[in-house]
């Protein structure tokens, strides 16, 4: 197979897996809509992706790569939007909610600014200078994206169980970051080079932690998820006391043997 024929079979793979992992999130916006409440699940993922498509985007735009990076993440954009719009919608602390989207949209359309007018030429750097400058805004907004699901990890490794780990997410996420990876070998991006080495090894990681905690030999431990403190200082202390002469018994709440503050005894008035 020729060089050009490579970089055509890639592209296309690589648009296609991104098209498919932007899909991802639609489950838990599924549920998100089904229930009415946004529950557990973050917005920090969903304005994450935002950025990463838009950025992604300009770049595209800027380095001439119309695709599948340009369209492609065009496409994300859209999706973002209409994700952050269901969440938005059910969210029951829409100040966060709207506090989130106005922070990330302040970042975005500085880069948008940025983008257009070193575009036109007016920042005196060539299209390539803006595209290198936006590359690298493009990876941070990557890392912030990817790595807001390695917090599974970090309870993986804490209680000793790979049932944290959405393996088919993770399988799924391997394989897009080899398509991408060769892609953009093959085109010599460094941009997409090092953010998708980064990503591969991450998800090497976390395929060898599922190997060693794998959740048929390491099940979850039982009351894993809740935090008893049985030696709380704000438990009142309960004594009984029990007559050996008669059955009744007398019951005393003590206050809990912690430092509490005392007023000074008043001195009696002295008669002149």
């Amino acid at each position: 197979m020729s060089h050009a024929a490579a970089v055509l079979v890639f592209r296309i793979l690589a648009g296609c897996s991104y098209l498919v992992m932007l899909t991802s999130p639609s489950l838990n916006i599924y549920r998100v809509y089904k229930a009415k409440s946004v529950g557990v699940q973050s917005i920090f993922p969903l304005v994450s992706l935002l950025a990463n498509s838009h950025i992604w985007m300009m770049y595209g735009y800027l380095a001439k790569i119309y695709f599948p990076v340009f369209s492609c993440f065009l496409v994300g954009d859209f999706a973002a939007v209409v994700y952050l719009t269901i969440y938005y919608r059910y969210s029951s602390d829409r100040g966060y909610v709207v506090r989130s989207i106005a922070t990330t949209l302040v970042i975005i359309a500085i880069l948008s600014v940025y983008a257009i007018v070193g575009g036109l030429g007016y920042t005196n750097q060539s299209r390539h200078g803006v595209s290198t400058v936006l590359g690298f805004f493009a990876d941070m907004a990557s890392l912030c994206l990817y790595c807001a699901p390695m917090e599974k990890l970090f309870q993986v490794l804490k209680h000793k169980s790979a049932v944290f780990i959405n393996l088919p997410m993770v399988l799924a996420g391997y394989a897009n970051n080899m398509i991408w990876l060769t892609y953009g070998s093959l085109i010599t991006n460094w941009f997409m080079i090092s953010i998708n080495i980064f990503f591969f090894s991450m998800s090497t990681f976390t395929l060898v932690l599922y190997h060693i905690y794998d959740p048929k030999t390491h099940p979850l431990k039982d009351g894993w998820d809740t935090n008893t403190n049985d030696n709380s200082e704000d438990d009142d202390v309960q004594l009984q006391i029990v007559d050996s002469d008669s059955k009744d018994k007398k019951s005393f709440n003590l206050p809990s043997p912690q430092y509490e503050a005392m007023r000074s005894p008043v001195a009696p008035a002295r008669a002149d």
